[in-house]
Protein backbone atom coordinates (compact mmCIF):
# COMPACT_ATOMS: atom_id res chain seq x y z
CA UNK A 1 0.00 0.00 0.00
CA UNK A 2 2.95 2.24 0.49
CA UNK A 3 2.73 3.64 -3.27
CA UNK A 4 -0.60 4.05 -2.67
CA UNK A 5 -0.53 6.22 0.53
CA UNK A 6 2.41 7.46 -0.36
CA UNK A 7 1.43 9.50 -3.32
CA UNK A 8 -0.45 12.28 -2.43
CA UNK A 9 2.01 13.64 0.36
CA UNK A 10 4.88 12.39 -1.78
CA UNK A 11 3.78 14.87 -4.76
CA UNK A 12 2.73 17.73 -2.99
CA UNK A 13 6.00 18.04 -1.18
CA UNK A 14 7.24 17.58 -4.54
CA UNK A 15 10.02 14.93 -2.65
CA UNK A 16 12.45 12.86 -4.85
CA UNK A 17 14.41 9.93 -3.48
CA UNK A 18 15.64 9.83 -0.11
CA UNK A 19 19.29 10.23 1.57
CA UNK A 20 18.79 7.98 4.31
CA UNK A 21 16.77 5.67 5.27
CA UNK A 22 16.24 3.07 9.26
CA UNK A 23 13.81 0.85 9.92
CA UNK A 24 13.03 0.12 13.64
CA UNK A 25 11.39 -3.20 13.61
CA UNK A 26 11.98 -6.86 14.28
CA UNK A 27 14.89 -8.86 13.40
CA UNK A 28 14.62 -10.78 9.39
CA UNK A 29 12.78 -14.14 10.21
CA UNK A 30 13.20 -15.47 6.42
CA UNK A 31 10.20 -15.65 6.09
CA UNK A 32 7.39 -12.72 5.93
CA UNK A 33 7.93 -8.62 6.19
CA UNK A 34 8.04 -7.67 9.60
CA UNK A 35 4.37 -7.26 11.32
CA UNK A 36 5.39 -3.71 12.70
CA UNK A 37 7.60 -1.38 11.87
CA UNK A 38 8.51 2.54 11.60
CA UNK A 39 10.64 3.66 8.45
CA UNK A 40 12.22 7.19 8.79
CA UNK A 41 12.94 8.31 5.65
CA UNK A 42 15.51 11.71 5.35
CA UNK A 43 14.91 13.43 2.07
CA UNK A 44 16.35 16.55 -0.14
CA UNK A 45 15.14 19.55 0.69
CA UNK A 46 12.18 21.18 -1.58
CA UNK A 47 10.75 24.13 -1.73
CA UNK A 48 8.04 23.10 0.31
CA UNK A 49 10.05 21.05 3.37
CA UNK A 50 12.56 21.61 5.51
CA UNK A 51 16.44 20.71 4.81
CA UNK A 52 17.07 16.98 5.78
CA UNK A 53 12.88 16.48 5.58
CA UNK A 54 12.43 13.35 8.00
CA UNK A 55 9.33 11.24 6.90
CA UNK A 56 8.03 8.65 9.35
CA UNK A 57 6.00 5.73 7.91
CA UNK A 58 4.16 3.77 10.73
CA UNK A 59 3.31 -0.04 9.31
CA UNK A 60 1.37 -2.25 11.66
CA UNK A 61 0.28 -2.65 15.45
CA UNK A 62 1.90 0.40 17.47
CA UNK A 63 0.86 3.12 15.34
CA UNK A 64 0.90 6.19 17.44
CA UNK A 65 -2.70 6.70 18.09
CA UNK A 66 -2.12 8.91 20.96
CA UNK A 67 -0.32 11.26 19.85
CA UNK A 68 -1.79 15.25 19.88
CA UNK A 69 -1.20 15.68 16.52
CA UNK A 70 -3.57 12.42 15.39
CA UNK A 71 -6.60 13.52 17.38
CA UNK A 72 -9.55 14.41 15.05
CA UNK A 73 -12.57 16.31 15.99
CA UNK A 74 -15.86 14.67 17.59
CA UNK A 75 -13.87 12.04 18.78
CA UNK A 76 -13.43 10.80 15.57
CA UNK A 77 -11.75 7.57 14.91
CA UNK A 78 -8.47 7.66 12.46
CA UNK A 79 -8.65 5.41 9.65
CA UNK A 80 -6.93 2.31 8.94
CA UNK A 81 -5.32 3.46 6.38
CA UNK A 82 -3.90 7.35 5.26
CA UNK A 83 -2.30 10.23 5.86
CA UNK A 84 -1.84 13.11 8.48
CA UNK A 85 -0.08 15.88 7.31
CA UNK A 86 0.94 18.44 10.16
CA UNK A 87 1.85 22.22 9.44
CA UNK A 88 1.88 25.50 11.25
CA UNK A 89 -1.85 26.60 11.00
CA UNK A 90 -3.77 22.69 11.05
CA UNK A 91 -3.68 19.39 9.70
CA UNK A 92 -4.81 17.38 6.81
CA UNK A 93 -6.23 14.08 7.17
CA UNK A 94 -5.82 11.95 3.69
CA UNK A 95 -7.80 8.86 4.19
CA UNK A 96 -6.90 6.47 1.87
CA UNK A 97 -10.54 5.60 0.77
CA UNK A 98 -11.73 9.19 1.69
CA UNK A 99 -11.69 12.91 0.90
CA UNK A 100 -9.17 14.81 2.56
CA UNK A 101 -10.32 16.58 5.91
CA UNK A 102 -9.10 19.95 6.87
CA UNK A 103 -8.74 20.31 10.63
CA UNK A 104 -8.03 24.02 12.10
CA UNK A 105 -7.55 24.97 15.56
CA UNK A 106 -9.16 20.97 16.80
CA UNK A 107 -12.39 21.71 14.05
CA UNK A 108 -13.28 20.45 10.61
CA UNK A 109 -12.68 23.26 7.86
CA UNK A 110 -14.93 22.91 4.78
CA UNK A 111 -12.89 22.37 1.64
CA UNK A 112 -13.69 23.43 -1.67
CA UNK A 113 -12.66 20.42 -3.89
CA UNK A 114 -11.74 20.81 -7.62
CA UNK A 115 -13.13 18.46 -10.16
CA UNK A 116 -11.48 15.03 -9.66
CA UNK A 117 -9.96 12.43 -12.32
CA UNK A 118 -12.32 9.48 -11.55
CA UNK A 119 -10.58 7.58 -14.70
CA UNK A 120 -10.08 3.54 -13.78
CA UNK A 121 -6.67 3.55 -13.52
CA UNK A 122 -6.14 0.06 -15.10
CA UNK A 123 -7.68 1.15 -17.70
CA UNK A 124 -6.00 4.16 -17.84
CA UNK A 125 -2.50 2.01 -18.01
CA UNK A 126 -3.59 -0.33 -20.90
CA UNK A 127 -5.28 2.65 -22.91
CA UNK A 128 -1.60 4.12 -22.35
CA UNK A 129 0.30 1.04 -23.80
CA UNK A 130 -2.30 0.78 -26.88
CA UNK A 131 -1.39 4.96 -27.06
CA UNK A 132 -4.80 6.18 -26.58
CA UNK A 133 -4.06 7.96 -23.09
CA UNK A 134 -2.03 8.97 -21.17
CA UNK A 135 -1.25 7.91 -17.64
CA UNK A 136 -1.39 10.23 -14.67
CA UNK A 137 1.56 8.85 -13.18
CA UNK A 138 3.70 8.01 -15.62
CA UNK A 139 7.46 5.81 -15.03
CA UNK A 140 8.90 9.45 -14.90
CA UNK A 141 7.04 10.19 -11.55
CA UNK A 142 6.35 6.28 -10.65
CA UNK A 143 10.07 5.39 -10.46
CA UNK A 144 11.13 7.56 -7.89
CA UNK A 145 7.99 6.91 -5.48
CA UNK A 146 8.62 3.07 -6.05
CA UNK A 147 12.30 3.34 -5.22
CA UNK A 148 11.75 5.52 -2.11
CA UNK A 149 8.90 2.50 -1.14
CA UNK A 150 11.70 -0.25 -2.23
CA UNK A 151 14.08 1.74 -0.03
CA UNK A 152 11.98 1.25 3.14
CA UNK A 153 12.04 -2.52 2.71
CA UNK A 154 15.59 -3.22 1.94
CA UNK A 155 16.04 -1.31 5.16
CA UNK A 156 13.75 -3.50 7.00
CA UNK A 157 16.12 -6.66 6.58
CA UNK A 158 18.84 -4.61 8.50
CA UNK A 159 16.85 -3.02 11.59
CA UNK A 160 17.92 -0.01 13.42
CA UNK A 161 20.85 0.48 11.13
CA UNK A 162 21.33 3.53 9.44
CA UNK A 163 21.58 3.52 5.57
CA UNK A 164 22.69 6.36 3.59
CA UNK A 165 21.82 6.31 -0.12
CA UNK A 166 23.55 7.55 -2.97
CA UNK A 167 20.89 8.62 -5.45
CA UNK A 168 23.79 9.41 -8.09
CA UNK A 169 25.11 5.90 -8.12
CA UNK A 170 22.02 3.93 -7.05
CA UNK A 171 23.35 2.12 -4.48
CA UNK A 172 23.90 2.27 -1.13
CA UNK A 173 26.90 3.53 0.79
CA UNK A 174 27.11 0.48 2.64
CA UNK A 175 27.98 -2.44 1.31
CA UNK A 176 25.54 -5.49 2.44
CA UNK A 177 22.38 -3.91 1.77
CA UNK A 178 23.49 -3.39 -2.22
CA UNK A 179 23.26 -7.44 -2.47
CA UNK A 180 19.14 -6.74 -2.28
CA UNK A 181 19.50 -4.61 -4.98
CA UNK A 182 20.41 -7.83 -7.58
CA UNK A 183 18.73 -10.61 -8.55
CA UNK A 184 18.72 -13.81 -10.80
CA UNK A 185 16.81 -14.01 -13.34
CA UNK A 186 14.78 -17.17 -14.43
CA UNK A 187 15.61 -18.75 -17.45
CA UNK A 188 12.58 -19.66 -19.74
Amino acid sequence: MGVHIFDTPYTALELTVPKTVIAKCRKPNGFSHPENNVVEYTFPETKYTTNNFKWVWYDGPGAPEKHRDLKLPNKDTLPEQGAMFVGEKGRMLLPHFDFPKLIVNGEYEKIDFPEIDTRNHYHQFVDTCLGKDECSAPFSYAANLTEAILLGVIANRFPYKKLHWDIASTQFVESEPNELLKTKYRKF
